[in-house]
């Protein structure tokens, strides 16, 4: 399989349609826009950080990978990952768990999933850390 590289229009288009869906959730949850709250299974700030994450890749995008800028925002990215995941890791409805290992109980099943994702989100934040410390440590001169 080979893949194609986006046309400069192609990639603006598909920029400006992430920073604009982005932007949508986190006006959502900045209480700009009117929703259901019941249909909701995490609190708004979360939701604001789900756009957050789609309208910073729409920034990547338009600054290209060449910019010096796209590795602090990535770390940023892999930061706001993080931080959803540590919201389900500690505040996630057990009961929107699914899948696990067949022998083990629906508690511990849901354990597992909860250290998973708080795991997970641990990774995010080192990450986060070692291209902070990378992009202020290469561009000292």
């Amino acid at each position: 399989m080979t893949t194609k590289k986006l046309k400069p229009r192609q990639l603006k288009l598909f920029s400006w349609l992430f920073i604009l869906v982005g932007l949508v959730f986190i006006l959502t949850g900045l209480d700009l826009i009117a929703i259901d709250e019941s249909d909701l299974n995490a609190p708004k700030w979360i939701i604001g950080l789900c756009g957050f994450v789609f309208s910073l890749a729409g920034i990547m995008m338009l600054l290209g990978e060449k910019s010096p800028l796209n590795n602090l925002l990535g770390g940023l990215l892999v930061l706001s990952f993080g931080c959803i995941g540590a919201w389900v890791a500690i505040y996630g409805d057990s009961a929107n768990f699914s899948g696990g290992t067949p022998f083990l109980s629906e508690s511990q099943n849901v354990l597992i999933a909860r250290i998973l994702f708080g795991s997970g989100s641990l990774m995010c934040l080192a990450i986060f850390i070692y291209v902070v410390k990378s992009h202020f440590t290469n561009n000292k001169n």
